[in-house]
């Protein structure tokens, strides 16, 4: 049986991420088949009588977000066990419009579990979406569901690497250069061995000595400076200045989208000409957003949310007046590049059919395609199994017989 085919027409634009001069995608199962030029789609429309036609005039096609920092099982606990953070659902992602996402555990590897990342994971895969995770989390050694960053990344499909292992932070083991340096050569390998990316992908803290470590494990190893992705790059003006060092020396920065600082450092990049192709941003949904005094004491405790990194995206088209190309690299082009996801982050032949329809105007979240299936509208959203809600349509897994 041949694939379903879907002709998006009469697009304002469409982004790949940068602007194309077509307006309509042609779609094939879960691949984009092509751009088609006007008259390539009449042609298409007129001869191909299975093909369904969605006339999406008003609406600018782009790129769906890619997010690779999502605590999916929850975050958080630092206030004690009620500060555990909820877990994510499938809606969250698509009203967000992430449709490929990597899950983390951050500061509680002890009641959180990889285990249970890989399933939710899995089950999230199972639903549309597209997820991957990190293994470890904050503490070193890095807890691994196998026993090894190594079998982890050869034996898990999701397993990309190790994160989100915590650098100059007072939640952190207080990892030593060597320890950092040996994460990132058993990343290496199993990169090398799995053919996946094999980052560590590094919590910065507020700590003064900043990235330091991470530059000392590059200096005192033979592991390149693109085996470390630093996030939480906007914390401090001090990591932001560090950050236009380290991408000056070849490495890249991951930012978290959540406040103004973000919009901040990629302004002073732009502006001293640091390449923005070595920039991705990231949402850091449903981790804890604790603020600490210089003592070390908890002031507040907020929960971040998926939404941050569309919200992002939109102030800064409409408030810092960037084009829209250039901002949606952040979250589409960079992450797949950085993450080696070629199948991600472009509307191109061949690609796969993760797609957002915006409001040509104030680029509100229209519709959303995960993998070409049709997964969330202006009526309604594609939920799991157990949600529910005015608006939630809940999928019904295929049950064994």
């Amino acid at each position: 049986m041949s694939a379903p085919l879907t002709l998006l027409k009469n697009a304002a634009e469409v982004y790949c991420p940068v602007k194309s001069g077509h307006r309509h995608v042609l779609l094939a199962g879960t691949c984009i088949a092509g751009l088609l030029t006007d008259e390539e789609a009449a042609e298409f429309e007129s001869l191909t009588s299975c093909l369904q036609v969605e006339d999406v005039e008003g609406c600018v096609i782009v790129p769906g977000i890619i997010d690779m920092h999502v605590h999916m099982t929850g975050g958080g606990g630092e206030a004690g066990p009620a500060s555990r953070c909820p877990e994510a659902q499938l809606s969250d992602f698509l009203d967000a419009g992430v449709t490929t996402a990597v899950g983390v555990l951050g500061t509680d590897t002890t009641t959180r579990s990889q285990e249970n990342l890989v399933a939710k994971c899995r089950g999230l895969n199972d639903s549309g979406m597209t997820c991957y995770h990190w293994c470890g989390g904050y503490a070193v050694p890095c807890p691994t569901a196998t026993g090894s960053i190594q079998r982890d990344m050869c034996l898990i499909d999701s397993c990309l690497g190790v994160g989100e292992v915590a650098v100059s932070d007072h939640r952190s083991s207080v990892p030593s250069v060597n320890h950092l340096a040996n994460i990132a050569s058993q990343a290496r390998v199993g990169g090398m061995l799995s053919g996946k990316c094999g980052l560590v992908y590094c919590h910065m803290g507020a700590a003064k000595q900043g990235l330091q470590p991470l530059m000392d494990a590059v200096a005192m190893s033979d592991v390149p400076i693109t085996q470390f992705l630093p996030t939480h790059m906007e914390r401090t003006p001090d990591l932001i200045s560090q950050g236009a060092m380290w991408i000056a020396a070849g490495g890249r920065v991951d930012l978290t989208c959540r406040t103004d600082e973000a919009r901040q450092a990629v302004k002073t990049y732009r502006q001293a000409g640091i390449p923005l192709a070595h920039c991705t941003v990231a949402s850091d949904g449903f981790g804890s957003w604790p603020v600490y005094d210089k003592q070390g004491r908890l002031l507040s405790y907020e929960v971040a949310d998926l939404g941050a990194i569309f919200r992002f995206l939109v102030a800064m088209v409409k408030e810092e007046v960037w084009e829209l190309s250039e901002v949606l690299q952040f979250m589409t082009a960079n992450p797949a590049r950085v993450l080696q996801l070629p199948h991600k982050g472009q509307i191109a032949a061949g690609k796969d059919a993760d797609l957002l329809l915006l409001d040509q105007d104030s680029l509100e979240l229209k519709s959303v395609y995960a993998k070409g299936l049709l997964v969330r509208t202006p009526e309604w959203t594609r939920g799991g199994m157990f949600e529910r809600g005015k608006h939630i349509r809940p999928i019904t897994p295929a049950i064994p017989s």
